[in-house]
């Protein structure tokens, strides 16, 4: 985040930091993150007790100051979050909830209470990130072999829904073998950047959103495959193994139904 942003930040919540039953205040969306832009506004949490949360009026737990501009957009905005639904973040198993903590800028938090959670909240456990690394890498596999199926009948729409599942499970695999939770998709290639990802794998994913040509997709197939084995990932070498955890095992079928998209 830039020091003129963080700054500003700081004083925004002024009026919320000496407020009675406020536990922390922090920055998530957009604006922490590094390649904010013009377009990002400020997105400021507040922690409070559940009693505060509870004595708060429904208009003043979302407040949201807009910047007529141009472009007309929001400049920043104030959510309250209870402590206990807070802390009940931990439980979320949802990447949207999870992955804004990775870039969460903490800002206010006297007794040392936000900043441990908000830590916690930003780890993708190791048994979560096995698991769906399996899944993910399937339900690309998976999608390329029933895209194949689907136009050789000449259903093109069929080919073109089952790849758009295909190209999705490739990014969140990226992610996870990053150890990180996927991020919202509007900040796909930004974040695949700067975690590291080759070019030449981005330019791939962007071919293929729109190609329903198999030899493009083999070609991202490929420069996945690689990719996984420069980080020292290994678990797909055995793809008929792979299957039978999917099809034939309680916890690959329980991983499935967690973390496939269909």
């Amino acid at each position: 985040m830039r020091g003129g942003d963080l700054e500003r930040a700081r004083e925004l919540i002024r009026p919320y930091a000496d407020r009675e039953g406020v536990v922390g205040v922090y920055l998530v969306g957009s604006a922490a993150r590094p390649f904010r832009d013009a377009l990002s506004d400020l997105d400021l949490e507040v922690v409070v007790t559940d009693d505060a949360y509870a004595a708060t009026p429904l208009d003043e737990r979302h407040v949201f100051v807009i910047d007529d501009g141009p472009p007309r957009r929001v400049d920043h905005e104030f959510y309250l979050r209870a402590w206990s639904d807070f802390e009940a973040l931990i439980d979320s198993r949802q990447d949207i909830v999870r992955a804004g903590y990775r870039h969460a800028e903490v800002l206010h938090d006297p007794a040392g209470r936000v900043a441990p959670v908000v830590a916690r909240l930003a780890e993708l456990p190791a048994a979560l990130r096995d698991e769906r690394l399996r899944v993910h890498w399937l339900e690309l596999v998976f999608g390329i072999g029933r895209a194949k199926k689907t136009l050789q009948r000449g259903h093109v729409l069929d080919a073109r829904l089952v790849l758009a599942d295909a190209l999705r499970a490739a990014v969140k695999l990226l992610f996870v073998a990053a150890e990180v939770w996927p991020a919202p998709t509007h900040w796909t290639r930004e974040e695949l950047a700067l975690l590291g990802v080759p070019e030449a794998l981005l330019e791939g994913l962007a071919i293929c959103t729109t190609s329903i040509d198999l030899e493009d997709w083999k070609a991202l197939h490929g420069v996945t495959q690689a990719h996984l084995a420069a980080r020292g990932l290994m678990f797909h070498e055995d793809g008929e193994a792979l299957t039978r955890w999917a099809f034939l095992t309680t916890e690959g079928r329980a991983a499935f139904e967690r973390w496939g998209s269909s």
